[in-house]
């Protein structure tokens, strides 16, 4: 892989296409939520922990959650004790 996070990158852009345009502001939630709920993305998941710790991926997810749907952060909120960024249209 050409930087350490392109498969976070890879899976970020493999859930979003699942998902409708356009995007709800509980978007990274929701992708976040898909692949705890996908045996197969789970485990890529998993896997990118592993190698690179859980918060570097979760932050990761969000930042490219964010890059390819291109949407603006509106806000920090918080779900099951974890705090990701609400996204929209400023």
């Amino acid at each position: 892989m050409s930087n350490k996070t392109e498969g976070v990158k890879l899976l970020v852009q493999d859930v979003l296409v699942t998902f409708s345009e356009p995007y709800g502001v509980d978007i990274i939630l929701e992708v976040r939520q898909a692949i705890e709920n996908n045996v197969d993305w789970h485990r890529r998941y998993q896997e990118l922990s592993d190698e690179l710790s859980n918060g570097v991926v979760n932050q990761w997810i969000g930042k490219y959650v964010k890059a390819e749907t291109g949407l603006d952060d509106l806000r920090v909120a918080s779900a099951k004790g974890k705090s990701y960024t609400k996204l929209g249209r400023a």
